[in-house]
């Protein structure tokens, strides 16, 4: 008698399950077309010019009220316009991403940058080799200067063979590159530095602001010589908005806390260094104590009121600035959004959760929902389940960092990717996801090759599982209805 994937032939209850896992029709043909290797994605067949109308809504925007938006002055502090116009210098590292991913960024970018500095690794932070698929190759620079709108562009290379750093170490280094990249362009102390991952943004609107208000303390040099204080801030951060894989999975009560932008001036080899020190780092990521490797923390600075220049690394990881938020009536004030996730399969996911930063052995064969909090997150988005609890009311496995906000994308205020205006892309996306959630189960048991009782064990283990949210949500809605009769006032 035959067998597939442990169950016998005939067994039809059991077939009927797995077969009830599989996508009816994949999403190969669209989703897993490639270019060298590179998966393209899910793209919107809107024209260019669906897309320039919102960029040019957004440009037109008075500047005024755009200033006032975030917190940003039309006039110094002396009463002296400072520079407008101000040049912005990108940098990201990047390696497989989707080419989908790519062509939202620089569909909310377009034209904005003055030179832009990608990077690109042979080996994962944990050392998995990987190709080299875009560096250095001038038809990819060629096509990220048309996507984007921008002159000035590298796609750098790093190898490092002999180097024993890894997770955070690694993606310094590599991230150094981009500084390097900057100058080679031509950034001046006067321009602004911006380090992204691939998958962030600031909104076009807020980088508009950034160009053009004429005063933003974060550029003032002369109000914090590079500080990394809270007080004096030199680094401005996004307030961002999540969605979890899907435009359709919005992440609810979340604030993500990068991209990044610092003043030129204040950016190691950038920024005057026989003023502003190199700040040691005797374990090669963070700076050593008493040079500002937190606000106050000044003891051993030559001067105390010149700060060290930031590194790349400190882009991310240094204390000091502080989150600029929209104040436009939104409740949650985004200025950024963050794509996690946004991979072209959950292979490529499982494989980044296994090899790069924070690894996770088991992110093999652990299922999807189990692998981290937010795909979690997304798992019973597509499947329109029972969100988790995020308090430690309830301490098992079905807890969730965040919750999702129900309705998806048509609930929330715009503040979201200009790509995602596009109705169709965002239905045939989240379409795709599911197809992908559902054959990824599929692959993953295979993998184990289950019994026939293992296997309709893990399923009615995961309708256990909903269940047990499901009363748990209601539960809860019970006790704050109660608590809202409890607390309304009796009547006379």
């Amino acid at each position: 008698m035959n067998t597939v994937y442990g169950i016998k032939e005939g067994d039809k209850a059991v077939e009927s399950t797995v077969h009830s896992l599989i996508p009816t029709t994949l999403v190969r043909d669209e989703y897993f077309s490639e270019v060298d290797g590179i998966f393209k994605g899910i793209f919107s067949t809107k024209p260019k010019s669906f897309f320039q109308k919102f960029q040019q809504e957004i440009d037109n925007f008075d500047l005024e009220e755009r200033c006032r938006r975030y917190g940003f002055s039309m006039t110094a502090k002396d009463g002296q316009p400072q520079r407008p116009n101000r040049r912005i210098f990108y940098g990201a590292l990047i390696a497989d991403e989707p080419w989908e991913l790519l062509d939202i960024i620089a569909t909310e970018t377009h034209g904005i940058f003055e030179g832009m500095v990608f990077v690109e690794s042979n080996r994962t932070q944990m050392l998995f080799a990987r190709p080299i698929r875009r560096a250095n190759k001038q038809v990819y620079i060629d096509q990220f200067k048309e996507m984007f709108g921008v002159e000035k562009l590298q796609v750098r290379e790093y190898v490092d063979e002999e180097s024993t750093a890894v997770e955070l170490f690694r993606e310094n280094n590599q991230r150094a590159e981009i500084l390097k990249g900057w100058k080679e362009l031509g950034m001046t102390k006067d321009d602004v530095g911006y380090i992204a991952d691939i998958d962030e943004s600031f909104t076009r609107d807020f980088l508009r602001a950034a160009q053009q208000c004429p005063y933003v303390e974060y550029f003032d040099y002369e109000a914090h010589k590079c500080s990394n204080s809270f007080e004096k801030k030199s680094k401005l951060m996004g307030a961002t908005r999540v969605f979890e894989s899907s435009p359709e999975c919005v992440t609810k009560y979340r604030n993500w806390f990068h991209p990044d932008m610092i003043i030129g001036a204040c950016v190691e080899e950038i920024g005057d260094d026989s003023v502003h020190p190199i700040a040691p780092r005797s374990d090669g990521l963070h700076r050593d104590k008493g040079w500002a490797s937190s606000g106050g923390d000044v003891q051993n600075l030559p001067d105390k009121r010149f700060y060290p220049l930031h590194s790349a690394g400190d882009f991310r990881m240094l204390d000091g600035g502080s989150m600029v938020h929209s104040r436009d009536g939104d409740s949650s004030g985004h200025s950024a959004f963050h794509l996690h996730n946004f991979f072209a399969d959950f292979n490529t996911t499982r494989y980044k959760y296994l090899t790069y930063g924070h690894p996770d052995w088991q992110a093999l064969t652990k299922p999807l929902e189990d692998l981290h909090a937010d795909i979690r997150l997304l798992v019973r988005c597509v499947y329109n389940e029972t969100d988790g609890p995020v308090n430690s009311r309830a301490n098992f496995k079905e807890k969730q960092d965040f919750r999702r906000v129900e309705g998806g994308l048509d609930t929330r205020h715009p503040v979201f990717p200009i790509y995602f205006h596009d109705e169709d892309y965002r239905r045939r996306k989240h379409d795709a996801v599911l197809r992908l959630v559902k054959e990824d189960e599929h692959s993953r048991m295979k993998r184990l090759n289950l019994t026939a009782e293992e296997l309709e064990m893990s399923v009615l283990v995961q309708r256990f599982r909903e269940a047990k949210r499901f009363v748990w949500a209601h539960e809860a809605q019970v006790q704050a209805f109660r608590q809202k009769i409890k607390e309304k006032p009796q009547s006379l």
